[in-house]
């Protein structure tokens, strides 16, 4: 079974949307380092990566939600905008190696084939913001778990593996 561009691309912001739900809103300003954003930035970044990644696909501009607000309450409601907008595009059936995109990473133009846009580019984007997201807030001390970023996983309420050998963490 081959799982369609857009729905890993909803798939994370549905994840991210489970993380920032679960957040008091003093978290949003916290960041990990005093040189890094803080976790209302990367909740943000996180979900433009997704219309970054596939509007460049199908030949249009990324639509831009862009908010000031970094509030709780703001950023789900950028998620939900940028959200519904993707669900909304036509299904991309396949990738072209033969045509490039084009993007900004940092200081650096970029300029892939479509599948290393996506795969190698757009979607480890993608989760390294989530996981900043989930980084802060862990630090923060909010009641976030693996489950929360991958879907998947389930633990009961207060367990931990410190002090415990983890053969399947």
């Amino acid at each position: 079974m081959k799982m369609s561009i857009k729905c890993q691309l909803l798939r994370g912001l549905t994840q991210l949307d489970l993380i920032i739900s679960k957040l008091h809103d003093k978290t949003f300003s916290k960041t990990l380092s005093s040189d890094m954003l803080p976790l209302s930035a990367h909740a943000k970044i996180a979900a433009n990566f997704t219309l970054r990644g596939y509007c460049p696909l199908l030949g249009i501009s990324a639509k831009s939600f862009e908010t000031e607000q970094v509030s709780k309450e703001g950023i789900r409601l950028y998620i939900a905008q940028i959200r519904q907008y993707l669900e909304s595009l036509p299904e991309i059936d396949q990738l072209n190696s033969n045509i490039m995109q084009t993007d900004r990473a940092g200081m650096a133009d970029i300029n892939l084939p479509e599948p290393e846009f996506i795969n190698l580019y757009i979607i480890p984007n993608l989760y390294f913001h989530i996981s900043m997201v989930y980084a802060i807030a862990k630090s923060c001390g909010e009641p976030v778990g693996k489950g929360d970023f991958d879907g998947y996983h389930s633990y009961p309420s207060g367990f931990s593996f410190v002090g415990q050998e983890s053969k399947n963490g």
